[in-house]
């Protein structure tokens, strides 16, 4: 496949908007990586995993840092902003909080809080801006939380038990529907939200709670795509299959000659093995980590010998199922050459088991907080 020419290497100069990694707290003192499978019976686990420790053999996951009751088989109801995870799932309401609370997990501080639940997720896109803003686009809603600290650090209620903050604020709808978004980025300024269909790409600014055609064109990701200030660029993985393990750059929006890939493929598969799924996590100042699951073993195969599994009332033994997946942790920087060109390197590689209660084809959800 062709590579485009590369870009101008970066500025030197830190954008004013800029927004890397945040700063940590007592008691973790660094940032992690959080991982969460569904591979308990009751919901989800969350495993704390420390990028620093490379090393190429396999390993297995680390014990939950947290586990959290939810409906199985929906990731996508995760989101985080700041140092906090979000478990979106629908709950039934309560008499306090009309539909129910959501769990808040703060993996710095340890403790768990809750925010009002009136979301009714159906397929939610989580789209955090600075540290303290949760957006959150879906069928039929396009609401923001703002996550600002209470005082008490609870949830207060004024008379009749309404929430008088950490409530979910309704916005204009776009005139796009979320089924047809394909890609979607925080603009260069940290503020300004993209999201792209198939033909065109829009902006929500928060500030007027305006939704806008921006550009005839359609960002070129898949998924999430993350602006890197140090290189004025957008990174993310690509929507052309045939780019596979390739990172996806794009400089200015509506110019496919400002489109390009890395040279360097940084899938981590070996030749005997299938691409399962895969999640591009931003950690700040040039450095990403591709979070790739991949199996050796025949997905049917595997979904048949689960239902037998479950028939024989689980008394078959884990170790004979076709099952072979793994999820590997690639670390790597970007930089620009002498050239100008961009340059992936790779910084570490880490392999790990991936719990065969897991649901299985889902994109793993991954945070760096």
């Amino acid at each position: 496949m062709p590579w485009p020419e590369g870009s101008r290497g970066p500025t030197g100069k830190r954008s004013l908007g800029e927004r890397d990694a945040p700063p940590t707290s007592e008691p973790t003192g660094q940032q992690h990586l959080y991982l969460i499978f569904d591979d308990w019976e009751l919901g989800y686990s969350i495993r704390e995993l420390n990028l620093s420790n490379a090393g190429a053999e396999q390993r297995r996951l680390p014990p939950p840092f947290i586990r959290l009751e939810a409906r199985r088989g929906c990731p996508e109801f995760f989101a985080a902003v700041g140092t906090k995870i979000l478990a979106t799932h629908p709950r039934f309401g309560d008499a306090l909080v009309p539909g129910g609370i959501l769990p808040i997990v703060d993996v710095h501080s340890r403790g768990v809080n809750f925010a009002p639940g009136e979301l009714y997720p159906q397929h939610p896109i989580y789209i955090p801006v600075g540290d303290e803003e949760l957006f959150a686009l879906d069928m039929d809603t396009f609401k923001m939380l703002s996550m600002k600290p209470l005082w008490p650090p609870r949830l207060e209620f004024e008379y009749r038990h309404q929430v008088s903050e950490w409530s979910w604020r309704n916005l204009p709808m776009p005139t796009f529907k979320r089924m047809d978004v394909t890609s979607y980025a925080v603009d260069s300024d940290g503020r300004t939200i993209l999201a792209s269909t198939a033909a065109a790409t829009f902006a929500f600014d928060p500030l007027h709670h305006e939704w806008k055609k921006h550009v005839e064109w359609s960002l070129p990701f898949s998924g999430r795509a993350n602006f890197v200030h140090g290189l004025d660029v957008f990174v993310g993985l690509p929507k052309d299959v045939d780019a596979f393990g390739h990172l996806c750059f794009c400089r200015s929006l509506g110019d496919d000659k400002h489109v390009w890939f890395s040279k360097e493929n940084l899938s981590s598969k070996g030749p005997a093995e299938s691409h399962v799924c895969s999640t591009l996590v931003y950690l700040g100042e040039s450095r990403f980590c591709l979070v790739e699951c991949v199996s050796n073993g025949d997905t049917k195969a595997v979904q048949k010998w689960l239902e037998k599994w479950e028939e024989l009332g689980q008394t078959e033994k884990w170790e004979d199922c076709p099952l072979s997946s793994r999820c590997r942790l690639t670390t790597f920087s970007l930089s620009s050459d002498m050239n100008g060109d961009l340059t992936a390197a790779k910084t570490a590689v880490q392999c790990y088991n991936v719990p065969v209660e897991a649901s299985y084809n889902v994109n793993p959800v991954a945070f760096w907080l």
